[in-house]
């Protein structure tokens, strides 16, 4: 079986690249024919059959000559979801994935045509992965067969390589290891009606508020090379609060680019995921995948085991962060009876189900 896998590949490291790096690999392991085609701006070709997709007019008119038993769109892009229904007609068999709330948004803000094109392309779909009940509710409104449709989350979990943990810096380490109680968290600068939708301005403040100095914070930053203007602007100013509070010594801000998270999620006591909104984010299954208390936002869908706050409520965070610190041991207890499913054999078993139509 050949499948031909559509969307972003790292570096950089981020959710949806790191959801198909580790597909790729469950793949290989099972002797399956993979071939990436990486979305990434400015991607370079890499052994081993991936392959940047170049500029979108080509490469939507190389995609009917491309071989393959089963393509897998992770696109975000409205014009790639609006044209995909054409493939169709070349008996390719195409599935979708949906990871957040960008399909939702497109159809919301988009006209009439866009709107009634892009949804007779949703609806020609082999398969349209959702990865939470609530994308998939919505598309079944919309008038999607509910046949086409399957929740499936996007977490894989990690294929641990000791090389992982090598290349992350030293100096990051010391900083870990100095930690006498570590939280860690990761995102990006992103700003929307001038709310910072990672909450990293929420992190920066709950820190402050903290005031025993053992309690450490680092972030993996992504993203950075790639700011906007107002992005660098936000995240100066981000930076310049740290530094007029005094904690500049309790927050590591890890520019992240090409390496794993799981290897600091290990080594830390607590995860936060402050966002303002959410699709089903793999770093919060992957906390709990590994037994780490985690605090998550209510901005979306959560599975069992998180502790939720109130999106956007720093009073809220810092009562439920003291909480998690100070009855830690416990929280890692309730642990125990929560179990995260590896999705990979989910998505495997669509591809099978496909490609022997």
């Amino acid at each position: 079986m050949k499948i031909v896998i559509i969307g972003p590949y790292p570096p950089p490291f981020g959710g949806i690249s790191i959801h198909i790096k580790r597909m790729r690999m469950y793949l290989l392991k099972k002797g399956m024919n993979v071939y990436i085609y990486n979305e990434i701006k400015n991607s370079k070709p890499i052994s081993n059959n991936i392959y940047p997709t170049g500029s979108f007019k080509k490469f939507m008119f190389k995609i009917p000559f491309i071989k393959g038993d089963v393509f897998h769109f992770h696109s975000i892009d409205i014009r790639v979801r609006m044209i995909l229904g054409i493939y169709k007609l070349f008996n390719k068999k195409i599935v979708l994935t949906i990871h957040g709330e960008s399909l939702n948004e497109q159809l919301q803000n988009s006209n009439f045509i866009t709107k009634k094109v892009l949804l007779k392309s949703l609806k020609s779909m082999n398969k349209i992965v959702c990865v939470n009940q609530n994308i998939k509710d919505n598309l079944s409104n919309l008038g999607i067969n509910k046949e086409r449709l399957i929740c499936i989350p996007a977490f894989i979990a990690p294929i641990e390589d000791m090389n992982d943990e090598k290349h992350i810096s030293r100096e990051i380490w010391d900083f870990v290891d100095g930690s006498e109680f570590l939280i860690c968290a990761n995102g990006w600068i992103r700003l929307e009606n001038n709310e910072d939708i990672y909450g990293m301005d929420m992190l920066i403040e709950l820190i402050s508020k903290i005031k025993n100095s053992g309690v450490k914070l680092i972030i993996a930053l992504l993203g950075v090379k790639n700011q906007s203007g107002e992005e660098k602007g936000y995240y100066k100013d981000l930076k310049s609060r740290i530094e007029s509070y005094g904690i500049k010594n309790r927050i590591f801000i890890y520019e992240a680019e090409d390496t794993e998270f799981y290897p600091i999620l290990k080594k830390s006591k607590l995860f936060i995921r402050p966002t303002n909104q959410d699709g089903d984010a793999i770093s919060v299954r992957e906390a709990l995948y590994l037994n780490i208390p985690t605090l998550a936002s209510d901005a979306a869908y959560r599975p069992d085991g998180f502790i939720l706050f109130k999106k956007r409520d720093i009073d809220d965070l810092y009562k439920k962060t003291i909480y998690a610190i100070e009855n830690h041991e416990a929280c890692k207890e309730e642990l125990k009876n929560i179990h995260i499913e590896d999705n990979a054999e989910a998505l495997y078993k669509v591809y099978n189900e496909l490609s022997n139509i």
